[in-house]
């Protein structure tokens, strides 16, 4: 007998409901988040289990827990069942996570337990301290925005002197201290990347994906360690929607509503952002590819759009065929 166990995971505890092939609720019980507790309360029931818990912080932990204590097992998207919670108790997620696997309703999130899902982490972080080093940097800038003073480019944040030139003395005071902080966060990021660097050499695929234009060491890390496995994307527009490259339209009658955004991965959809602005800086195939969208009368930003897809997709292709990049592929793929 299949049994359907839904779980509602948090630091402290764990709520897992239990139904069976029919939806009767067969056990909701309440335990401390402890790996042998688990695994022994999930060896207690008989029968084929499937498991089921949201993407969370703990995600990884619970994997390599609770995998091979259960017959399949699947990470579901929070951000697609965001529906179901009208009255949210941890009993009734889990009960509702139970009834949504056993009507097969869940977005899984993928995960292996692999070295490169591993190496995930760091790169999270990493991306954390850019985010952080963003948010200082346009806070310190506001500083003089708001005194009249603009000073463009990387010298606002490279010579502390200039704060002497902010009138109130509650401002440079502020100033000393982001700037300090800035400092602190550039050596941050700078052992953070000697790190990457190091890491990165266990895989070798980042070697190819260099190859291609706009890819240098840390973008290639940002996609070995979000992608992890490239074969697990069918086509390469499977792949733009999981980066976040592209929008969904909404029809309905055969009228158009417009379209959204849609969720996507924020670090991979940043590494191919960052590349296509790179490309347009240099005088590669890829900017030739570009200069010609913009001649049939394409937009800047539909044009720069689609050189970051295209980059997307040479970059899955290269590393699910162990290829280099090579000029060709543009049209190609």
């Amino acid at each position: 007998m299949i049994k359907y166990i839904g779980m509602d995971a948090h630091s402290s505890s764990c709520t897992l409901c239990v139904t069976d092939a029919a939806g009767r609720e067969i056990d909701n019980v309440v335990l401390e988040t402890n790996g042998k507790l688990l695994k022994n309360y999930l060896h207690s029931i008989d029968g084929t289990k499937k498991l089921t818990f949201e993407e969370c912080e703990l995600s990884r932990w619970l994997y390599s827990i609770v995998s091979p204590e259960v017959d399949e097992l699947i990470i579901c998207n929070p951000v697609a069942n965001k529906e179901y919670k009208k009255a949210k108790t941890d009993k009734l997620d889990a009960r509702k996570l139970a009834k949504l696997l056993r009507g097969g309703f869940l977005t899984q999130v993928f995960h292996d337990g692999s070295e490169r899902e591993r190496f995930r982490n760091l790169m999270s972080s990493y991306q954390d301290i850019i985010d952080e080093g963003v948010r200082l940097k346009n806070r310190y800038k506001s500083l003089f925005r708001k005194n009249g003073q603009r000073i463009r480019g990387e010298a606002l944040y490279n010579d502390e002197n200039l704060l002497e030139g902010l009138p109130r003395s509650e401002d440079r005071f502020i100033g000393s201290h982001f700037y300090r902080l800035l400092a602190n966060l550039e050596q941050s990021r700078q052992a953070y990347i000697k790190e990457i660097c190091q890491y990165s050499k266990k895989f070798k695929e980042l070697k190819l994906l260099k190859t291609l234009p706009g890819i240098g060491d840390i973008q290639a890390a940002k996609i070995v360690s979000q992608v992890v496995n490239p074969h697990r994307f069918e086509t390469k527009y499977k792949y733009y929607s999981y980066c976040g490259l592209v929008r969904h339209t909404r029809t309905s009658a055969d009228r158009s509503y417009g379209t959204r955004k849609i969720w996507g991965n924020r670090i991979l959809k940043c590494a191919y952002k960052m590349a296509g602005h790179a490309v347009l800086k240099g005088n590669s195939q890829l900017r030739v590819y570009y200069d010609d969208l913009r001649q049939r009368g394409i937009s800047h930003d539909n044009a720069y759009n689609a050189v970051c897809r295209k980059i997307a997709a040479i970059s899955l292709s290269l590393w699910k065929h162990n290829k280099r990049y090579d000029e060709h592929m543009i049209r190609a793929i």
